[in-house]
């Protein structure tokens, strides 16, 4: 009896082992600092990539949201990049990374499906909502990314927009820090309206935000939904 409730209170302490990552859904993703996200199977794709550690030099395609700094970074696309990646980017940031010299890109704009390097995704629109840091009109993009018949939705910086009730992914990244984006509230009403099986906060402690914040979301996401922060 005592080894069995050593059992049972060793399990209460590290909890149920998630269906969904025993699939493999996280397998090689992670989360680095602000929105960078990494997501690593046949091709190594980055997104968002800002204040990186180290210089990998591994990415096949880099994804790129907007053109804020946090989210288009010269210095850190160029630490993640190979010499032939392919770029991924919204027609404002062209001249900005073709004066870094950086010429293979895809530039493309909001609710079109793409394919790149046998990699298929779906842009998705990406805005503020009565503040103006990410107006609507600049045709800045989520992402819907499909990895081996798994879709990750990366957001950019974004708000509870109406456009969210479409949108369709097994695995969901949301801002969570508030002022140029969600809320932590808004942003779980987000995710339990898209209904992904595993959904990650970003786009906190870098800039704005708290792990409190990210703690708040994973909380307030419905039964059914798997809050996990990945951040390292």
């Amino acid at each position: 009896m005592k080894i069995f409730g050593v059992l049972l209170l060793s399990l209460m302490l590290i909890g149920p082992v998630s269906a969904y990552t025993a699939d493999g859904l996280l397998k090689g993703v992670e989360h680095f600092k602000q929105s960078t996200v990494k997501i690593q199977g046949e091709k190594v794709i980055y997104f968002d990539p800002y204040m990186f550690d180290g210089e990998p030099r591994d990415g096949d395609l880099v994804f790129i949201t907007h053109t804020h700094g946090d989210h288009l970074s010269i210095a850190d696309v160029q630490k993640v990049m190979k010499p032939d990646a392919t770029i991924i980017l919204t027609e404002d940031g062209v001249e900005k990374v073709k004066a870094a010299g950086l010429t293979n890109l895809l530039i493309v704009s909001p609710n079109k499906s793409y394919e790149v390097a046998g990699i298929k995704f779906e842009t998705v629109p990406a805005y503020n909502i009565g503040k103006q840091f990410h107006p609507r009109d600049k045709n800045w993009v989520g992402y819907i990314v499909t990895i081996n018949k798994t879709r990750y939705y990366i957001p950019g910086d974004t708000d509870f927009i109406p456009e969210m009730k479409n949108f369709k992914a097994d695995v969901g990244f949301f801002p969570v820090g508030g002022k140029y984006t969600m809320t932590a509230a808004e942003a779980a009403k987000a995710a339990n309206i898209m209904k992904p099986k595993i959904a990650a906060p970003i786009h906190f402690l870098d800039v704005v935000g708290t792990m409190e914040d990210a703690k708040q979301f994973v909380a307030a996401l419905d039964p059914g939904i798997e809050g996990v922060i990945l951040k390292k």
